[in-house]
């Protein structure tokens, strides 16, 4: 996978000095679209770790969403406690001084915050480690020393000064993804993801010691006070009771694929993730009854593209990070057709259509999905791509990859190195996030430069490029009309925009979409961080995902 990006930060962000500029768009009639919320907004954009607060209250941290929130476990109302950037949480904690403590994943620090963010007041944000990138979970154990793992982006157990006086301590590495833990006096336990098994770790000793068994994936393994671990598998979506001296496990419910991490309040309750639901579930530890406290039907909403319908009608496809979903272009109804964790899915990013394949990106994983849209079976899997934004099927058979790094480039579908001599199709864009077909002959392509705030046409023979409009506000997504008008979401002003290729004349469709849309990344990620996805459906209705709330609306002519 590719977390650098030098080549766009140092491409620059200077468009050419004399663009096209969006014609007439100010004066367009926006009420002759009406704007519907077709899938309604939820709280998370993806949740992993889980803390119960003294209060009761249920704290469940978002990586991609930047926030900590906290839950109501009987009303089930959010409110945030942490906002973004800062928020960004794979794991919290509440320490013994009652500061709540979590892990930054994507920016590799540990960090912390006063205890008074919990009763809504203002307090700074402390770093108590840095330089770590991947780092997952984290505990305190019960004489107030912070321990903290990595895992994916590195596999390691490290000693984390709860003052941030010192740097952090690595106490071991390759344990095979020691992910979820919880330690009781000085016994670390937690699950092994890549390995299937539960593990405990005597702090005084470090070493691993492997207890039990027979999990697919285990996600996170917590204790009961009897002693007993509550632990969860990703892929089957088991909750599982295990007993730490014989390894026998036994199942209390099951979930849906895709759970994340628990937390166990003081009487007993189980809490659990599901970064694909954005939901938090709560569990009666001795009838396995389960009850819903907050759920999404979207996660993290990205690229988006709409496929017709033998029939008539819409299906549209949509990369979701946490999975891959469809939803009925006239009923609303959402289905998964794969999720990452539980399937061979990457963390998908960006959809588009082509050769009659789903092409699914992730320039996270660094990789390009195919699928058959009927029946949902993976096609090909091209991957060791440099943050790949969106791909489309070249005529002579290749991948045409659209990369973070500003290039648009040719792959083979069986992952071969080119050859040596092959030079990209175009070089320099700025932070480029879409990328469509001119025309059937495929000549060139529409490139949504985000960076640059502009689209502009790309010949695919190296042709120099051509400036279709400028002078945009972060142009995320790009989709045809029926009339042949181009449409993009404007990220930075929230609005819908559509204009003609060739003349640049353009109408303003909606300005309703202002904090719903353009989610910012993380420093060191993509500016454009997820994809913000726009499709046309067959009646001419613009779907726009919300990638900021976790909505997905349509836009009907009126």
């Amino acid at each position: 996978m590719s977390l650098s990006f030098k080549r766009w930060l140092a491409a620059g962000v200077a468009a050419a000095a004399l663009v096209p500029g969006l014609a007439a768009a100010q004066s367009a009639p926006v009420a002759e679209w009406q704007l519907d919320t077709i899938i309604q907004p939820s709280p998370f954009r993806g949740v992993h770790g889980l803390a119960v607060a003294p209060d009761g209250e249920v704290l469940g941290g978002s990586v991609v969403g930047q926030q900590i929130i906290g839950v109501d476990p009987v009303s089930g109302k959010a409110r945030v406690i942490v906002d973004r950037p800062a928020g960004q949480a794979d794991d919290l904690v509440i320490a013994p001084d009652g500061r709540i403590v979590w892990t930054a994943f994507l920016s590799g620090e540990v960090r912390a915050i006063s205890g008074d963010a919990l009763q809504g007041k203002a307090a700074p944000v402390q770093v108590l480690a840095t330089g770590l990138p991947g780092i997952n979970s984290l505990d305190f154990d019960d004489g107030g020393r912070l321990y903290a793992t990595r895992v994916f982006l590195g596999d390691a157990l490290y000693e984390i000064d709860p003052t941030g006086a010192t740097p952090a301590k690595q106490l071991l590495e390759g344990m095979g993804g020691l992910n979820g833990f919880e330690i009781r006096g000085r016994t670390l336990t937690g699950p092994l993801w890549f390995k299937g098994k539960l593990a405990r770790v005597n702090l005084d000793d470090p070493k691993v010691e492997a207890f039990a068994e027979g999990f697919k994936v285990p996600a996170a393994a917590n204790l009961e006070a009897d002693g007993k671990v509550v632990a969860l598998d990703t892929v089957t979506g088991e909750v599982k009771r295990v007993d730490p001296m014989t390894g026998a496990a036994t199942v209390i419910t099951k979930l849906n694929p895709a759970l994340d991490n628990l937390a166990i309040g003081e009487d007993g309750t189980i809490y659990v993730s599901n970064m694909a639901e954005g939901a938090i579930f709560q569990i009666d530890p001795k009838t396995g009854g389960t009850h819903t406290i907050i759920k999404g039907d979207l996660a993290v909403p990205g690229g988006l593209v709409a496929v017709p319908k033998a029939g008539g009608g819409s299906t549209l496809h949509l990369a979701d990070l946490f999975a891959y979903r469809t939803i009925d272009g006239a009923t609303g109804k959402v289905t998964d057709v794969a999720r990452a964790y539980a399937s061979n899915l990457e963390n998908p990013m960006n959809a588009n259509y082509d050769g009659g394949r789903i092409l699914l990106t992730s320039w996270f994983a660094g990789g390009v999905q195919m699928f058959d849209p009927a029946t949902g079976a993976e096609l090909g899997h091209v991957n060791k791509l440099a943050a790949p934004m969106d791909a489309l099927m070249a005529d002579d058979g290749h991948l045409l990859v659209l990369t973070a790094g500003g290039t648009i480039h040719k792959a083979a579908l069986d992952g071969s190195a080119a050859p040596a001599d092959q030079k990209p199709v175009v070089e320099h864009l700025v932070m480029p996030t879409r990328m469509i077909w001119s025309g059937p002959d495929h000549r060139s392509v529409y490139v949504a430069e985000t960076g640059a705030g502009r689209i502009v046409e790309v010949p695919v023979d190296g042709q120099a490029l051509r400036v279709v409009v400028g002078d945009l506000k972060a142009p995320e997504g790009l989709a045809r009309l029926p009339d042949g008008r181009l449409v993009t979401v404007e990220t930075g002003t929230g609005q819908v925009l559509a204009f003609d290729p060739e003349t640049a004349k353009g109408e303003l469709i909606s300005t309703g979409l202002k904090g719903r849309v353009g989610l910012e990344g993380t420093a060191g990620m993509p500016p454009a961080y997820i994809p913000t996805g726009i499709a046309v459906d067959d009646a001419g209705r613009i779907w726009v995902a919300g990638d900021r709330d976790g909505s997905l609306m349509r836009l009907s002519p009126r």
